[in-house]
């Protein structure tokens, strides 16, 4: 009798292996994308230092605050209004808060809105409080005086009924300018 095939005899019918550039080159990946993974977890547990806020311009709330050695003189223009009563009362007003208003009178060729115009960058926290006296319009900085003073506030219609104003005194230091 004859046997066809062995047996008892065991064979492995492959002996493909990987090649070694092929194992390297996983072993390669795996250590990069660990060597990631830590850093980015060794970032997350650092302390961060305090990121930066914006902080809110400075606002001169109290006239007595003012530098004497700046020049915050005030002049309140009217717009659009025939006897400028208005901003004699809110000139008035701002001079009886200790504002140093040396001018009131009236205004051409404005807009709607209350501005607190100033002409030098030293002068926004002054602007910016005379604005929040007033509780109406915004301090914005101008190219150049806009009247005989670096601070002029227009009042625009918005500030009717919510500007503080009060009866001119015929004695106060407010002089009454004729329109620039």
């Amino acid at each position: 009798m004859s046997r066809p095939h062995r047996v008892g005899a065991h064979r492995s019918a492959s002996t493909r292996s990987w090649p070694r550039w092929a194992i390297l080159l996983g072993a390669l990946a795996v250590a990069v994308v660990l060597t990631a993974v830590g850093l980015f977890v060794l970032d997350r547990l650092r302390p961060q230092a305090p990121v930066p806020t914006e902080t809110a311009p400075a606002v001169v709330t109290d006239p007595s605050q003012i530098d004497p050695a700046l020049d915050a003189s005030i002049t309140v223009l009217d717009e659009d209004r025939d006897d400028h009563a208005f901003a004699a009362g809110v000139g008035q007003a701002l001079a009886d808060a200790g504002w140093p208003v040396v001018a009131t009178g009236g205004s051409t060729g404005g807009d709607d809105r209350t501005v607190v115009w100033f002409d030098a960058p030293e002068l926004e926290p002054v602007a910016r409080g005379i604005a929040q006296q007033l509780g109406v319009g915004e301090a914005l900085q101008s190219d150049g005086r806009i009247s005989g003073t670096p601070i002029t506030v227009v009042l625009g219609t918005d500030a009717v009924g919510t500007a503080p104003s009060t009866e001119p005194d015929v004695d106060s230091e407010v002089s009454h300018a004729p329109e620039p």
